[in-house]
């Protein structure tokens, strides 16, 4: 047979392909047979409890993962609350060398502005002593003691260029561990609205205290595997929620520079301002001062510890409400039938209930006054006459539980406290406080309470729970929380009628506080503040509380201005703060001007 000497016949190409899958199969049945034998010496020879030690140690680590905190919003979208980044600078002990400690301690004390000693104290501590061989840097606060160093992302980054600079000091050993932070972008608006987050990712005092376990999500424990084969996707654990706040940042804006502009030029210590509509209980403005930074959270928790009201003063901060109290008072005895409008009281500047002589503010005797002049010059005579032979204890105090006075209101923010109403069937009640009690003295209340009191008057007779939160987003869904009446502690009539009542008075009790083109209703308030030995001649707490525009209330705002030095009188120095405030509040809320109303404002 003739051919091509390099072309094999078919028989011969048939059999050299099978003699190479017979190699190949041999050779993968030694690989198996080798793996066999492997596993079963692992399995079962002498050095089996130091693999199966080495494989447990491998297999990962459980480690609780928690979601990104949700955002805060106010009612038009502005970002109040977010998150961002922020460093811990931590040290792996065993790189170190008396070199790298200096280095470090020396380039972070011209870095962050601390104390070189004691960064080099805790590089050379025996950490390894206690079984430390990494630790967290610390820095000293004088009130709070030892804190974690915290970097921010400009500070971070510095570090990490010396970190990467082969020519940069030796850092070896010093490591940045990012950890998530809360930020608020316009620093101390609505700080004491928004509450603060620690360190820890925990949310304290107003919304973010009240809100924590929604805005915080459900954290998860993972498992994080070491060895890659058994790399796969981790669950995302359920997220926090978004809040949308019924705070305008706008009104809030302007309560917060009408406060601060108040407070220097009445030199008052402290003070408060609350705008709300009567209508569902938003709350659309809560200014406080001294202004909060959540940002700058920490010098706060020192003031907490020595008063509870410190950060959540609208909510939390008790006070004798005074003549504002009057409305209530008035209220329920328009309600009850036991007065009218027109009915005349004569002021001889005395009266004595329960044993206890009662007197005017000015020590003055007023004459025949009818209730509308009562309410219009603030006559603590004539108001104790009401409450002590008009309505009678029973009634008042009736009245007053049905307008949540020593009871909270529910609002949704931390901290809320209940004030204070003795009744008679308080072991300390004197029938002297049924008089007292008529004019705000001797009864203690919020400014939140306070003020959703006084919106059942604004409101037709209907108090509806104040609340900050308008909106709640989820992956589930978006909820809205619907208006919640708390009661209905008057009649429509009476408060109608108190209403117009209070219009008359503002108009002539203070000019002071009148919106030119508006129709406003309003009561000032000027009270003592107690102390263990009676009450302080020196210092007042000035107020003043009002709604309107008349006959539709869109809005009521209460100002409180603490400890006042200018002027002891609400009249003087709170009155004028709600006129500034309404001036701007009509504007930004599109209220049209009140028909019949001259629009010079009042001087």
């Amino acid at each position: 047979m003739t051919g091509d000497p390099g072309v094999l016949s078919g028989a011969e190409g048939q059999g050299l392909q099978r003699g190479r899958v017979l190699s190949v199969m041999v050779a993968m049945g030694l690989v198996a047979s080798g793996l066999v034998v492997q596993l079963i010496r692992v399995q079962f020879g002498p050095y089996a409890p130091v693999f199966d030690a080495r494989a447990r140690a491998g297999a990962g680590t459980r480690e609780r993962v928690s979601p990104a905190r949700g955002l805060i919003f106010d009612r038009d979208g502005v970002l109040l609350a977010t998150n961002g980044t922020m460093y811990y600078l931590e040290v792996e002990l065993r790189q170190l060398n008396d070199g790298s400690r200096r280095e470090i301690a020396s380039v972070l004390s011209k870095l962050l502005v601390l104390p070189m000693e004691d960064l080099y104290a805790q590089l050379t501590h025996d950490w390894t002593a206690k079984g430390q061989y990494r630790i967290r840097l610390t820095r000293d606060d004088p009130r709070l003691g030892r804190l974690p160093i915290r970097l921010e992302a400009t500070a971070a980054n510095v570090l990490r260029e010396f970190l990467a600079d082969p020519l940069a000091p030796d850092l070896s050993g010093l490591d940045l561990v990012p950890t998530s932070s809360r930020h608020y972008p316009n620093g101390t608006l609505a700080g004491h609205v928004l509450g603060i987050v620690n360190q820890e990712g925990e949310g304290f005092f107003g919304v973010e205290g009240y809100y924590d376990d929604w805005l915080s999500g459900k954290s998860i424990v993972v498992e994080r595997t070491f060895i890659p084969p058994d790399a796969r996707l981790e669950p995302d654990p359920p997220a926090g929620v978004n809040l949308v706040l019924t705070i305008d940042a706008d009104i809030q804006n302007v309560a917060e520079i009408a406060l601060s502009e108040a407070i220097e030029e009445s030199e008052a210590e402290s003070g408060q301002i609350i705008v709300m509509d009567p209508r569902n209980g938003e709350i659309l403005a809560m200014a406080a001062w001294p202004t909060l930074d959540p940002n700058d959270y920490e010098p706060w928790l020192v003031q907490a510890e020595a008063d509870d009201s410190a950060i959540t003063p609208a909510v939390a901060a008790q006070y004798e409400p005074g003549s504002t109290f009057k409305i209530l008072t008035m209220a329920a005895a328009l309600s009850s039938g036991a007065v009218q409008p027109l009915d005349v009281f004569v002021d001889t500047g005395v009266i004595e209930v329960g044993g206890v002589p009662i007197r005017n503010w000015d020590y003055g005797a007023w004459g025949p006054q009818t209730m509308i002049g009562c309410m219009r010059y603030s006559l603590n005579v004539c108001l104790a006459y009401v409450a002590s032979q008009k309505l009678g204890a029973s009634s008042f105090y009736s009245y007053l539980t049905e307008f949540g006075i020593g009871q909270l209101t529910g609002v949704d923010l931390a901290g809320e406290v209940a004030g204070q109403l003795r009744t008679p069937r308080h072991p300390e009640w004197t029938e002297s406080d049924l008089g007292t009690n008529a004019f705000g003295q001797g009864v203690s209340v919020t400014p939140i309470q306070l003020v959703t009191a006084a919106a059942a008057v604004a409101n037709g007779g209907v108090m509806v729970q104040p609340h900050v939160v308008r909106e709640v987003a989820s992956p589930q869904g978006v909820y809205r929380p619907k208006p919640v009446v708390l009661g209905r502690p008057v009649t429509p009539e009476a408060a109608e009628t108190l209403t117009q009542m209070l219009v008359e008075s503002l108009e002539g009790e203070t000019r002071r506080a009148t919106v030119g083109g508006y129709r406003l209703a309003g009561k000032t308030g000027t009270a003592q503040i107690p102390g263990e030995k009676g009450y302080d001649p020196k210092w007042t707490i000035a107020s003043f509380i009002g709604w309107g525009p008349i006959p539709d209330p869109h809005f009521i705002v209460l100002v409180r201005l603490d400890k006042p030095r200018s002027s002891p009188w609400g009249s003087v120095v709170a009155a004028p703060v709600f006129q500034e405030v309404v001036e701007r509040l009509v504007v930004l809320l599109e209220l049209p001007p009140t028909q019949g109303v001259p629009l010079a404002s009042g001087g």
